[in-house]
């Protein structure tokens, strides 16, 4: 159960200490109002600081824990101790004096009716702050005007005490709101579906979530009844399916907590996936993530680099490289039988969606992970990336020249669970690729490996052509399909030798047709190849040769040139095609080198 799973990774968080405790939240401060004594308004400190974001440095607002702010409608509902210029200085942002005016009373009500009574110098300055501040001059004061266009941006606020402290780390006033929260815990009580305790008060509204990608800047919901539709039994909102308010609280901080990491958070299409282990140690999200998305150049970095993050991707690289030698999987310091947990959500407007939810012991879904590389190995180029991630099997979908290489969120997620879970690949990855070879007449080592890692995961005659689905060429091979491919490659190199630097070659004019239906294709095609050995006297003799080599392996008496190729049978097509231009260029690097040495010597 997805709350169930992250209420305990709350709890685990909680017990080492690194997320909010309950009745606080964290939340992004722009500014800090420095209050003296008498709540006069002293100093505007801006809290936005540099963050390095890909290659640029961004500012961005400053994240702190302060008291949980309230989940907000069309009513008016005021947060305690931080909030945006409408509520906390009564500035009207959206045209709207008398609703400017009515969020400032009703936040002065709430610091008021809080600190009645609380004792210490910062809990004095703040109310009277409040006692004593006017909205109407608000945008006019000295120290608020140099900030006034970036605050009615929306920006959070917060005060700072005499002390230089933030008013809300004050033990007293952190006392007297703990009390205030547990004076207006919910009325209706019952049994709470995530912790399974009995007379709990029940969350009317759950807290939004924040940090998923397409979704709401305010946040969006994961628990919700908006409408009577949805609602049964006479119950309303969320008490149509009651969790306690702890428990809410709990689920929503702990998936917060993960999408505002974003060392440790994944974008897939229009998906955001989060991932965690059951014990709350970060280095088991650092090592999946980089399995899911290894970098070429982690090994080199995590020689010479202390940050832990470094250092498990690199570990992580030469693991995979164990794995490809055929050993075992070996993460220092991490248990294979530790709990893992990953989760896909995607936006709906004000609502999340869930894609999926996986959980597994971390071993079994490295293992899978593993076990998918190993089905994408295939012979590559020298500049090719050792492993293809996930980011660029999905951008293989996508037409080459399009300015947005986004996928679908659909497959994205559907891809990613196959992959982790050990699944089959979903058809329509398979069936988007092979539109987009045939569209851009082009078979890299991408589209290629994948094509390969289909057929071998998701091939329904996989025992009739598992020699052909091999990391390089099997020349040995008679599979029809397998052989066409071949036989088209070197169709493609005879011309490319007879006619140097030609604009369109024969992939682009007949590939597609040569994949789908190699009984209008060949034909033509073999008449051309006889013009091109002729034409060609240094390369011609060969080139004849090695085609009269492959059309050996197609039988005369079994129709060698079938009038269609099934989708699995374009595959191997596909494969015989890469698999004989690697073979080509490999011979033509080999022979360089040779070259080289020949030189040197």
């Amino acid at each position: 159960m997805i709350l169930q799973a992250l209420t305990e990774y709350y709890e685990t968080l909680a017990a080492l200490g690194e997320i909010s405790p309950r009745n606080y939240a964290t939340a992004n401060v722009s500014f800090a109002l420095g209050l003296a004594g008498d709540g006069s308004v002293v100093s505007v400190a801006p809290l936005r600081q540099n963050v390095q974001a890909g290659r640029k440095t961004v500012e961005r607002p400053q994240s702190l824990t302060v008291p949980e702010p309230v989940v907000r409608g069309v009513n008016v509902v005021a947060n305690f101790l931080c909030d945006n210029c409408t509520y906390l200085l009564g500035i009207d942002a959206k045209g709207k004096p008398e609703r400017a005016r009515e969020c400032f009373e009703a936040t002065k009500s709430l610091h008021l009716g809080v600190l009645d009574g609380v004792p210490g110098e910062a809990a004095a300055a703040v109310r009277a702050f409040f006692e004593k501040w006017e909205p109407a001059n608000a945008a006019e004061h000295p120290l608020i005007k140099p900030h006034l266009e970036e605050m009615l941006k929306g920006a959070n606020i917060t005060f700072l005490t005499l002390s230089g402290g933030y008013a809300f780390e004050d033990p007293d006033i952190r006392a007297a709101w703990e009390r205030h929260r547990d004076a207006t815990q919910g009325e209706v009580l019952g049994q709470c579906l995530v912790t399974g305790r009995e007379n709990q008060p029940i969350a009317r509204i759950h807290p939004k979530i924040k940090g998923v990608q397409g979704a709401q800047s305010v946040g969006a919901s994961l628990v919700g009844f908006n409408a009577p539709a949805y609602e049964s039994y006479g119950k309303e909102q969320s008490f149509n399916a009651p969790v306690s308010e702890y428990a809410a609280f709990a689920y929503a901080t702990a998936l917060n907590h993960l999408l505002a990491d974003r060392e440790h958070r994944l974008t897939l299409g229009g998906d955001t996936v989060v991932c965690w282990a059951k014990d709350g140690e970060a280095a088991y999200q650092e090592a999946f993530l980089a399995f899911v998305n290894p970098r070429a150049k982690a090994e080199a970095e995590a020689d010479e680099n202390t940050d832990p993050r470094v250092r498990t991707e690199g570990e992580v690289f030469r693991a995979l490289k164990t794995i490809a030698a055929g050993g075992p999987i070996d993460l220092e310091g991490l248990s294979a039988t530790t709990p893992f947990y990953i989760l896909c959500l995607s936006p709906n407007a004000a609502r999340l969606s869930v894609r999926f939810f996986y959980r597994d012991s971390f071993g079994n879904i490295l293992k899978n992970v593993a076990a998918h590389y190993e089905r994408l190995d295939i012979e590559k180029g020298p500049k090719d990336m050792p492993y293809v991630s996930l980011y660029w099997l999905l951008k293989a979908t996508v037409f080459e020249q399009s300015k947005d290489d986004a996928s679908s969120p659909l497959l994205a997620g559907a891809v990613l669970r196959a992959i982790v879970s050990g699944a089959p690949y979903p058809e329509a990855l398979y069936s988007n690729i092979l539109m987009r070879i045939r569209a851009e007449r082009k078979v890299d080592r991408v589209k290629a490996a994948f094509v390969k890692a289909h057929l071998i995961r998701n091939g329904v005659h996989y025992e009739d052509y598992k020699e052909v689905v091999t990391v390089a060429l099997n020349e040995a091979s008679a599979n029809k399909p397998y052989v066409l491919g071949r036989l088209f490659a070197l169709l493609e190199q005879t011309q490319e030798n007879a006619n140097p630097g030609i604009n369109a070659t024969i992939t682009d004019k007949y590939f597609d047709s040569a994949c789908a239906t190699p009984r209008l294709a060949f034909p033509t095609l073999l008449r051309l190849s006889r013009h091109h050995i002729s034409k060609d006297d240094q390369w011609g003799w060969r080139n004849d040769r090695l085609i009269a080599e492959v059309m050996e392996r197609l039988e005369a008496d079994d129709d060698p040139y079938p009038a269609h190729l099934t989708p699995e049978e374009q595959g191997l097509f596909i494969l015989g095609y890469y698999h004989q231009r690697q073979a080509r260029f490999r011979k033509k690097d080999k022979q360089e080198t040779n070259d080289i040495n020949k030189e040197e010597n």
